[in-house]
């Protein structure tokens, strides 16, 4: 199987999120993207508690896929530092890797 991976970045809002989701599956850096409900961030951030309601994106899609869709992210984030995390698929169902792959390019 192909190695794949999950991308998480937290969002300030929807609307961040959207672009960043549209972004990747239109240039098929991620074969899906999922937006999720609102959530409470804490955080600390240049030496003070910070609270922020961030909106996280799940892009699902190849690990070679994972620093163009770090540029891409970057470009779209409002953030100084966003978060952006992978964590590695290490089993699934083959009908679904195989459709992950064919919805992603080939990597460079």
């Amino acid at each position: 199987m192909a190695h794949f991976i999950d991308i998480w970045v937290n969002c300030p809002d929807r609307e961040t999120a959207g672009r960043i989701a549209d972004a990747c599956v239109s240039d098929r850096l991620a074969a899906c993207a999922n937006i999720l409900a609102p959530i409470t961030s804490r955080y600390r951030w240049k030496g003070a508690i910070e609270t922020a309601k961030e909106v996280p994106l799940l892009l699902k899609t190849r690990a070679e896929h994972f620093n163009a869709v770090c540029k891409a992210v970057r470009k779209l984030h409002p953030y100084e530092v966003p978060a952006i995390t992978a964590t590695e698929i290490t089993h699934a169902d083959q009908a679904y890797a195989d459709w992950l792959r064919s919805e992603t390019k080939e990597p460079a």
